[in-house]
């Protein structure tokens, strides 16, 4: 169906800009790690989930159905998924910051970090003519 196919076209695009950002958290962890100390790595690394874990569910749920005939399911998936994110964001801050001992620069670099690179995804997944690359 159609329909099915714009739903997992979209989903898989969105998949691969938060595995792309799972890479992108495990060097700045390793790097943490590496160069400083194993509490700024694991302070990265949760600095990361914060904003990966929310940000999965939101595609998953975003991108579950497509189509003109289907548009109060996207928009429920939508404002479901935006919703589940912030309130998972905000529940994950609160646990890490207030029940683990972090490196606060760790963690808050980590997780800037991934909010740029959502912002600058389309700079990085659009091919020549100005549309997703599909492969």
């Amino acid at each position: 169906m159609v329909v099915d196919k714009l739903a997992k076209k979209g989903q898989k695009s969105g998949l691969k800009l938060v595995a792309f950002q799972l890479l992108l958290v495990l060097m700045v962890a390793l790097i943490s790690t590496v160069f400083f100390s194993a509490k700024s790595g694991y302070s990265a690394l949760a600095g990361g989930i914060t904003f990966l874990l929310p940000n999965f569910i939101f595609v998953y749920m975003t991108f579950a159905h497509a189509g003109a005939r289907q548009t109060k399911l996207v928009l429920r998936g939508f404002y479901a998924g935006e919703a589940i994110k912030l309130f998972l964001t905000v529940i994950l801050l609160v646990i890490f910051l207030k029940y683990i001992t972090l490196s606060f620069i760790a963690f808050y670099s980590s997780f800037s970090l991934l909010i740029a690179s959502q912002w600058l995804a389309p700079l990085f997944f659009h091919n020549n003519n100005g549309m997703k690359n599909d492969s």
